[in-house]
């Protein structure tokens, strides 16, 4: 379970997202009022809203609750296949270029021994 909850992230996202709860309010169709009380742990958005403000942030239901630390959890992805995926992230290119060999190297010897 993550450390944060709704209210703590969707703030995050909103002030990342350089919106003011005003700009948000506008953006989600909602009123400004409503926004501060999902910031200030008021009022939580029904699991329509949460998936609407998911896709609008381009990140999980799950992220945005506070139930996974991985902004997006691709469908059908093991949790091993997040954690590498959101480990790539901060490698500089060089660093991925070289694991994408590795990478490939494993898929041609799989390839190989297939052929046999």
């Amino acid at each position: 379970m993550g450390d944060k909850s709704f209210q703590d992230v969707f703030k995050e996202l909103r002030l990342e997202n350089g919106k003011s709860q005003d700009a948000m309010a506008k953006d989600l169709d909602v009123s400004p009022a409503l926004i501060s009380k999902w910031e200030n742990n008021a009022s939580t958005p029904g699991p329509e809203m949460l998936e609407y403000i998911a896709d609008y942030f381009n990140v999980s239901v799950d992220y945005l609750i506070g139930r996974s630390k991985y902004r997006n959890l691709e469908a059908g992805n093991s949790e091993l296949d997040n954690v590498l995926f959101s480990k790539a992230k901060s490698l500089t290119d060089d660093e991925k270029k070289a694991i994408l060999n590795v990478i490939n190297a494993i898929h041609k010897d799989v390839d190989k021994e297939l052929d046999n």
